[in-house]
């Protein structure tokens, strides 16, 4: 037993004298990034066991600086917090930061790195990525997102208008946003109770949720070999119901597909891909097959719902806590749009609603983190070396609460973005980016922001939303995951303005 303890001790010695020689070694080798002292192995552990990590993050910032470095267990992370830092890296140094960490549910999600969201960055991954945007672009040429709006708006408006007692608007929006990403990508216009859109949003929550809260494969890869646990075999079999929906989607697409006509974003892609055959690319074609245009559907299937329901969530709430503000976007809308519906010939004249929304996306910004960034090489930031290999985080809650860039900054303020004359402003504040920057911007963007400009200038014309009597705004904020922020469950009353 002696002999035991003292081998023991031994092993544990040498494997504490390694790790420090490990980190004298690095950091000589390295100007690393400040931050705290943490314990080795254990790491940080008051941050990364906080539920509001975002938040103690930008609170080390002002000891340490804009890039802080940290332990998330035994891994290294570093954190940008500031725009600065944030341009410097995923701009000026784009394809340095361009890389995603490798793990086993991103892996499932992305069909072993053919995705675009979750794949890292590779010249394969930069040519799908401009199809997919190819494929956008092609979309927008037409009405063909607006006609979606209008008529998806106008039966869900209907369904709000029968509620007579105060309701969680969270339900109703989910399902409008859930049928409009549905048309979008399909170009099926199925009706409100339809049980594939309720499978489809059943799955995605169920999805949202579970990855958000990590799973332990992933801090142990080979346990989904040797022995899985109940929540990767959850995360895999939702994950294959949800991509064979899109499967038989796409090859309904593929069996009907006539040169010329777009029906949605699934054709917009095929349409990509015909061209690249037209024009003889043979690797281009290698890299557009079917495997790979279905994963894109469901990139931007599921992270245009995440996006575009959470953001109206926001909206709604901001709007029921300012009501003088919903009355001016209500004047602005009368004005400008009068009796006909919100359409893309008014976007440019709707200045004020437009600019709530941007302000919607800057405090309301629900991923407050991002998804996490992995440098390629070895890099620099802020005078720091960043060796190749580490995982990078944008802390977005950290921009978008700068006060350098934002007076009040946890003020709803929309004439941040207006100019003396009520008009848009030229530029936005480099510290607003709700769409990140760089090669990874949101690929959506262009879809995103009419898509929800539409949607408020139409919940606000036609109803007045407002809290019930005697219910005062709840400044409550709930934040799942890996720092997703959403207001606490709240009830409105709708009353029907026209």
């Amino acid at each position: 037993m002696i002999n035991i303890s003292l081998d023991m001790q031994t092993v544990l010695a040498g494997v504490g004298m390694g790790l420090l020689v490990y980190y004298v070694i690095k950091r000589m080798r390295y100007r690393l990034p400040p931050g705290p002292w943490c314990i080795p192995l254990i790491g940080h552990y008051k941050v990364y066991s906080s539920v509001a990590k975002h938040r103690k993050i930008a609170e080390l910032s002002k000891v340490y600086g804009p890039v802080v470095r940290l332990s998330f267990g035994p891994v290294p992370m570093v954190f940008l917090n500031d725009v600065e830092v944030v341009l410097e890296a995923m701009v000026k140094k784009k394809a340095d930061f361009s890389g995603r960490p490798h793990s086993p549910s991103g892996d499932m999600f992305s069909g072993g790195g053919k995705g675009i969201f979750l794949s890292t960055y590779s010249p394969t991954w930069r040519y799908h990525r401009k199809i997919a945007g190819k494929a956008i672009r092609h979309y927008l040429q037409g009405d063909l997102l607006e006609n979606m709006i209008q008529n998806n708006m106008n039966k869900f408006l209907d369904k709000m208008a029968e509620e007579k007692d105060p309701f969680i608007i969270r339900n109703h929006l989910d399902l409008m946003i859930f049928h409009q990403l549905y048309t979008i990508c399909f170009g099926e216009k199925p009706a409100i109770n339809d049980p594939e859109v309720k499978t489809l949003l059943e799955l995605n929550e169920a999805l949202f949720t579970d990855f958000g809260a990590g799973v332990l494969e992933d801090v142990v890869p080979y346990l989904k070999d040797v022995y899985t646990t109940a929540k990767w075999k959850k995360l895999s079999s939702n994950t294959d119901q949800l991509l064979d929906i899109i499967r038989a989607k796409f090859k309904q697409h593929v069996d009907t597909f006539e040169p010329g006509i777009n029906r949605d974003f699934i054709d917009s892609l095929l349409i990509a891909r015909q061209e690249a055959e037209k024009e003889g690319d043979e690797a281009a074609l290698e890299i557009l097959d079917d495997t790979r245009l279905v994963l894109t559907i469901s990139d931007i299937f599921f992270a245009g719902v995440d996006t575009t329901r959470f953001t109206m969530d926001w909206f709604v709430y901001f709007m029921t806590k300012h009501p003088e503000i919903q009355s001016k976007c209500q004047e602005e809308i009368d004005r400008v749009v009068g009796s006909e519906c919100p359409s893309m010939k008014h976007r440019d004249t709707l200045h004020f609603t437009e600019a709530c929304m941007f302000e919607t996306m800057r405090l309301g910004n629900f991923i407050v983190m991002g998804f996490p960034h992995m440098t390629i090489c070895n890099s620099q930031v802020g005078g720091y070396d960043i060796p190749k290999g580490t995982t990078v985080f944008i802390n977005f809650w950290a921009l978008h609460h700068d006060p350098k860039y934002w007076r009040e900054p946890e003020k709803f303020d929309p004439y941040r973005y207006l100019d003396e004359n009520g008009k848009s402003k030229t530029t936005k504040p480099d510290s607003w980016l709700p769409f990140s920057a760089g090669s990874r911007v949101c690929l959506g963007e262009t879809v995103a922001k009419p898509e929800i400009l539409l949607m408020c200038a139409n919940l606000l014309q036609r109803f007045d939303i407002r809290l019930p009597d005697g219910v005062k705004p709840n400044p409550e904020i709930k934040i799942t995951g890996f720092g997703i922020e959403l207001p606490s469950d709240y009830k409105i009353v709708v009353k029907e303005r026209i």
